[in-house]
């Protein structure tokens, strides 16, 4: 065999190899363009993620403050596609609430969909994204939850109840990541 048929045979197989690596860089690349309007919406609550842990405060319509310890475990699943909240609350050392979550970003109704889950089912809440604020209504309007982040990093949540035309606090938690 000639040097000049092996130069070609190697060649050929050089630009066939340049061309199929060329191929797995495009894909790769249009790939991570592909990122569904869930994703995308879903991102933008990042700043929830993370465990959590702390105080609590429930209030009553008299104004009575109880008092409890909170933890908040959550993650993005199913292809970062839902955010996960797992919520347990504690008062004398015994849980007394537990909540599973699941918030999705509705593409075709344009908003978020916070579905709380409980021993005693669920309601679901319509939600948007308010500047740094991730606020829920159930869907008379009468019962409200919003997340945010505090200026020094802390979670907080906090539901109101509206009540003759103004919004009467349920709940707060301020509560710091804990993992």
């Amino acid at each position: 065999m000639q040097l000049t048929e092996i130069y070609k045979r190697v060649s050929k197989r050089l630009v066939s190899l340049c061309c199929l690596l060329g191929l797995v860089i495009s894909y790769q690349s249009l790939a991570a363009d592909t990122e569904s309007v869930q994703q995308k919406a879903m991102k933008k609550l990042s700043f929830l993620v993370g465990s959590w842990a702390g105080e609590g405060k429930s209030f009553d319509d008299e104004g009575n403050v109880s008092a409890y310890y909170d933890t908040e475990d959550v993650w993005y699943d199913v292809q970062e596609s839902v955010l996960v909240i797992q919520a347990r609350g504690f008062r004398d050392d015994k849980q007394f609430y537990g909540i599973h979550t699941i918030i999705y970003f509705d593409e075709k109704a344009g908003h978020y969909w916070y579905n709380p889950y409980t021993a005693n089912g669920s309601r679901p809440f319509s939600c948007d994204l308010k500047e740094k604020a991730f606020l829920c209504f159930t869907g008379d309007k009468t019962f409200r939850l919003t997340f945010q982040r505090t200026e020094s990093g802390q979670w907080n949540e906090f539901g109101e109840r509206l009540k003759e035309g103004t919004w009467h606090k349920t709940f707060e938690t301020l509560l710091d990541a804990s993992k």
